[in-house]
């Protein structure tokens, strides 16, 4: 299995947290994943820039940020000797490998020559958004005005210096308007790693089928996340209390494979970034979802796509067109 999304450096960052990724309370560590069978974790950088304020953020820029949890992903790897993927031919290999990505692309300051830093970390996938209006672009809103708003001249820029980099482009957060100019500008897949169907679900941080059909054309892939609140309208008194179901998983992933066909299918659960009564709450359970889909009338071999090789080959034509 492929994770294109996951907030486990976060959560281990901004407590100061003495949990490794060895093993540790969360939803991942290196446990869980090696029971799951699991090729590549994506590890998320998410960097806060506003109303997420413990005490590790305090008096720090986002680019200071950004540069310590990168300096704890690192130690979590080495530490874990779990290997960090350096060309995407590895996830050939059967065994289980780190892959280094971003969430929110404020974290650069709007410095542009900062991505060629996170090149050379090794970061694979770059968000441009998170939930607030950045130097790049505007985020997912309930606010149409909002939404409709595109890429701002340095998300631009962004952009087309990510596809000269090689780095994917993530859509997930991002406004409508926003997508649709990445769309436009990017040379690369376009990913979203962690959105659902909208059509099922409506909200904002979900996908319009259009906008579904519209990855696919461009060679990439949605990943299914397991947030309650993007898998059904039902509402919990508190968060903790929402409940994540394997059979509203399977609706989602119906409806993406009908609407934008096998080749989009893809996972990014958001582990260690949402709350929840979870059927699924760790990599090794994900067999679960593997048996509902079957049942569901879903070919082995698409689910086999959706569990990686739809990812693979995503990874696999960045670097093809990395000039």
């Amino acid at each position: 299995m492929i994770d294109l999304h996951s907030d486990t450096i976060y959560a281990l960052w901004k407590d100061n947290s003495s949990q490794s990724v060895v093993h540790n309370s969360l939803h991942i560590d290196k446990e869980k994943l090696l029971k799951a069978e699991s090729h590549g974790q994506c590890f998320a950088l998410f960097t806060p820039m506003h109303d997420l304020v413990p005490e590790r953020h305090k008096g720090k820029s986002p680019w200071q940020m950004l540069v310590e949890l990168h300096d704890r992903f690192v130690r979590e790897m080495k530490g874990a000797a779990i290997p960090v993927l350096h060309s995407a031919k590895e996830l050939e290999e059967q065994t289980l490998h780190a892959i280094l990505t971003t969430e929110e692309g404020g974290a650069i300051e709007g410095d542009i020559s900062r991505l060629k830093t996170l090149k050379d970390w090794g970061v694979r996938i770059f968000g441009l958004t998170w939930n607030w209006e950045n130097e790049l672009g505007y985020p997912n809103s309930s606010d149409s005005a909002v939404m409709a708003k595109g890429l701002k001249e340095k998300g631009i820029e962004a952009v087309e210096e990510c596809s000269r980099l090689g780095i994917i482009i993530d859509v997930s957060h991002l406004s409508d308007g926003g997508f649709r100019d990445v769309i436009r500008y990017s040379k690369l897949p376009v990913v979203a790693t962690h959105s659902n169907a909208r059509s099922v679900t409506a909200v904002s941080r979900n996908l319009t089928d259009e906008e579904l059909c519209m990855l696919a054309e461009s060679g990439g892939v949605a990943g299914l996340n397991l947030c309650p609140a993007f898998l059904h309208d039902e509402k919990a008194s508190r968060p903790e209390e929402a409940v994540s179901r394997v059979c509203d998983m399977v609706r989602h992933v119906m409806h993406v494979y009908k609407t934008a066909g096998e080749d989009v299918l893809a996972i990014g659960t958001d582990f260690d970034g949402i709350e929840g009564n979870l059927e699924i709450a760790s990599p090794d359970k994900f067999y679960i979802l593997r048996d509902a889909l079957l049942k569901a009338g879903m070919k082995p071999s698409v689910v086999d796509k959706m569990w990686e090789e739809n990812a693979k080959r995503v990874f696999q034509s960045a670097e093809e067109e990395d000039v």
